[in-house]
């Protein structure tokens, strides 16, 4: 049943407008002035129409009319105006005012119930849109929570595997486990130095130690031999990037994850591995951890050889800018490298300690 609002200060009024519209399925209440009408629907009473006079004492319809077209919460429901004012411009008015149809007095009482029924047909078909448009709306929203679950999960699980990675390598080779670490930290630290957002910045931190993950295709004897690798061992140890990277692939890691694991070992040069990337052909986070990941190796002992100094590795690093190292990350670096010896100074000297 619909519910209709009559506003007019005479009541005889209501009494011909409810025995005119009782054919149509419709509650018919009654308000003696704008105000009162006013008062009970901006407390949340709701009419699906109002049928108002337009002359009345105190606040008149078309006053009624602009609060309530002019309200978020309200402006939505139909109004006519019931008016005796036969002009064109009073009819103007009371449009701009926002009403939406007139019934001029005295009405038919067959004109009154056409008018009404159209409208009720035009609230119901806006409140089917309305009803859709939510509903299309809470589907976007859920969806939306969908995928940020997803993306949770799959956060989850790369970090599950960084852990287990790194883990696996404490027990295997407590070196290789404290090298994941401060290549983590020397990667976040060019990130943010380099200006790269928060964001950025906390996914390269989440990523970097991942990006020797594809050695767990590599055996042993091959990564612990303390002799030279001969030309077949070197391009099997090239294939972590590969490894790595269809690994990243397969759990359907983030693209910074799969960027570093197949790109770290490539060059600015164009002389690097797998794909021979130049220059910024090679991703950002992959340059970055790069650097990181050379800069830990030429300063820490490994099975195959001992460490250089923090000033000789800064030196090393900057001869090779240009050739191995993007230039402006190289920049960076000599910029904070007393940061990266703090880092060097702290996680170092724990894993020989």
């Amino acid at each position: 049943m619909w519910n209709v609002f009559l506003v007019d200060d005479e009541e005889k009024n209501f009494f011909l407008v409810q025995a005119t519209l009782k054919s149509i399925n419709v509650e018919t209440r009654y308000f003696s002035c704008g105000q009162a009408v006013l008062d009970t629907v901006l407390n949340g009473d709701i009419p699906d129409l109002i049928l108002m006079d337009v002359v009345m004492p105190e606040m008149d319809g078309l006053s009624t009319t602009k609060i309530l077209k002019t309200n978020p919460d309200t402006r939505h429901i139909p109004i006519i105006l019931l008016t005796g004012l036969g002009r064109m411009s009073d009819k103007v008015n009371g449009l701009e005012m926002g009403a939406d149809d007139f019934i001029s007095k005295p009405f038919h009482p067959l004109e009154l119930r056409a008018r009404v029924n159209s409208m009720l047909r035009i609230k119901a078909l806006h409140d089917e849109l309305d009803k859709k448009n939510h509903m299309l709306q809470d589907e976007k929203l859920y969806l939306a929570e969908l995928v940020d679950e997803r993306t949770r999960e799959m956060e989850d699980l790369t970090l599950g595997i960084v852990a287990a990675f790194e883990r696996a390598n404490e027990f295997n080779d407590v070196n290789t486990g404290a090298h994941l670490h401060r290549v983590i930290e020397y990667s976040a630290l060019l990130a943010k130095a380099m200006g790269m957002s928060k964001e950025q910045v906390s996914s390269i931190r989440r990523f970097a130690g991942l990006h020797d993950v594809g050695k767990v295709g590599i055996s042993d004897a091959i990564l612990k031999k303390k002799d030279s690798l001969s030309p077949e061992e070197f391009e099997e140890i090239k294939r972590h990037t590969i490894y790595g990277y269809e690994l990243m692939r397969l759990v359907n890691s983030d693209v910074v994850a799969q960027n570093i694991a197949l790109s770290h070992h490539e060059r600015w040069d164009g002389k690097g591995y797998p794909n021979g990337l130049k220059g910024e052909e090679i991703p950002l986070e992959a340059r970055i951890v790069s650097l990181a990941d050379v800069y830990d190796a030429l300063t820490t002992e490994r099975i195959y050889k001992a460490p250089i100094t923090l000033e000789a590795s800064r030196e090393m690093i900057a001869r090779e800018s240009g050739k191995r190292f993007d230039p402006k990350i190289v920049q960076v670096f000599l910029t904070i490298s007393d940061a990266f010896e703090s880092v060097w100074q702290r996680l170092y000297n724990q894993q020989v300690a």
